[in-house]
């Protein structure tokens, strides 16, 4: 009974804002928040015991995972942003960035942390950018739309092998993941606005930028590596807080959702309507999950048995492209206060998610992947065992190699910059 008072105070608001003059409109928008802010206590209260169990289960996610593995993730982020390394890979990078993103070099830092540690730290690393004026507002909406992406631990550990329990079948969702964001960061190059404009270009060689760039950054006063340290540390603390507050709540949400027949009402008129193309209310109701939350939606597609295994992959690669509002939430967080719009954004993960579903589907018509997804290779207890560690082990291995690629470009700009200053009178 309490599912069809909130199903229907639900559907009597949109009827509402539906039918109301269009003079009144605004008003009614302005209640738009209150409203729903009452249905949620509502169904808090209705739904006390999922609630709690719902928010305990965004606790334990928040503290088992994503605590461990991006707070390392954020510091060494702030640390690296608060020297040269950034700008040193940016000089070098930028006759690969800027003819394919449409972007400055330095927005490979981005693309590459945001590839290896996962949501929301391309996001971050976009905004420091800006905020250090190494790029522009609307390089910054461009390059947030492809940088912030779902890393190896969730696709490898989580997906692949968590869910399900083929630990090789997440080198090709990643790869395809991958793929997409490219692909999307390729195609709004060419909205550039300010890409079909000639504009004067100073020719010098690439590792002439790097010693110029080294010297530049020699001249500055550098700031004492405790304090440095100390700062990255607090910033880090402040965003994996409010990241971990975004999960909790929306693990409330989704589960409410669920447990009031909303999704699955809806689910059951959009399977009517598919019902042609093969797609289920259980896929159906899997990726409207996935709209909210990505953990959830991802976990209910790898479930579904009445479809093909490339249809079933797809979806899982359309939910993980999408990402949820959960973590569009958590972007929207640490975007607010910088100015930048949403817009290209949420356009650049639609269709992440679309291009990443096509290049899955592209490639299990090859019988390597079809063998490949034929089935599970662990038990259940193995898949627990290595479903977090090996993947930690994968991410930790690739984030240590663009380290470590980084401080190697680093110490070669400052050796050139040091022989340039000894040979200058």
């Amino acid at each position: 009974m309490p599912a069809y008072i909130i199903a229907g105070l639900c559907t009597a608001a949109l009827l509402l804002f539906i039918l109301v003059k269009p003079d009144r409109a605004i008003y009614l928008r302005n209640l738009t928040l209150p409203l729903l802010g009452v249905i949620f206590i509502l169904a808090l209260i209705l739904f006390s015991e999922t609630s709690v169990n719902a928010a305990l289960k965004g606790v334990r996610l928040w503290l088992d995972i994503v605590l461990p593995s991006l707070f390392p993730f954020f510091v060494a982020s702030e640390v690296l942003n608060s020297t040269g390394f950034v700008r040193a890979t940016g000089v070098l990078l930028e006759p690969v960035m800027r003819p394919l993103f449409k972007v400055p070099g330095c927005g490979s830092f981005a693309l590459a942390m945001g590839i290896t540690s996962g949501y929301p730290v391309g996001a971050r690393i976009t905004c420091s950018l800006l905020e250090n004026g190494d790029i522009s507002r609307s390089e910054a909406e461009r390059l947030l739309a492809f940088t912030n992406n779902s890393g190896p631990l969730f696709i490898v550990g989580a997906v692949a092998t968590g869910m399900y329990g083929i630990p090789s079948l997440g080198l090709f969702l990643l790869a395809c993941h991958i793929a997409a964001a490219f692909t999307v960061g390729i195609l709004l190059g060419f909205f550039n606005s300010q890409g079909n404009k000639k504009q004067p270009v100073k020719k010098e060689k690439t590792f002439n930028k790097l010693r110029n760039e080294m010297l530049v950054f020699r001249k500055k006063k550098l700031t004492n590596i405790g304090t440095v340290f100390g700062d990255a540390i607090k910033n880090s603390v402040s965003l994996i807080i409010a990241i971990g507050a975004f999960i909790i709540f929306f693990s409330v949400v989704i589960n409410l959702l669920l447990d009031t027949r909303i999704i699955g009402f809806i689910a059951d008129i959009l399977a009517f309507i598919l019902a042609p193309a093969g797609i289920n209310a259980d896929m159906i109701s899997a990726v409207l999950s996935g709209f909210f939350e990505i953990t959830t939606g991802a976990s209910m597609a790898s479930k579904v048995i009445s479809i093909p295994i490339a249809a079933k992959l797809s979806f899982t690669s359309l939910i993980i492209g999408w990402a949820g509002l959960s973590v569009h939430s958590q972007v929207y967080s640490i975007t607010s206060n910088k100015g930048i719009s949403m817009k290209p954004y949420i356009l650049g993960k639609f269709l992440q998610g679309l291009i990443a579903a096509f290049f899955t589907w592209i490639g299990m018509q090859f019988n390597f992947f079809k063998e490949l997804a034929g089935s599970p290779v662990l038990s259940s207890e193995q898949m627990k065992a290595s479903s977090g560690w090996q993947s930690v082990f994968i991410n930790s291995l690739t984030y240590l190699a663009f380290v470590l690629g980084i401080y190697g470009i680093f110490c070669l700009g400052a050796f050139l910059a040091r022989g340039t200053n000894k040979k200058t009178p």
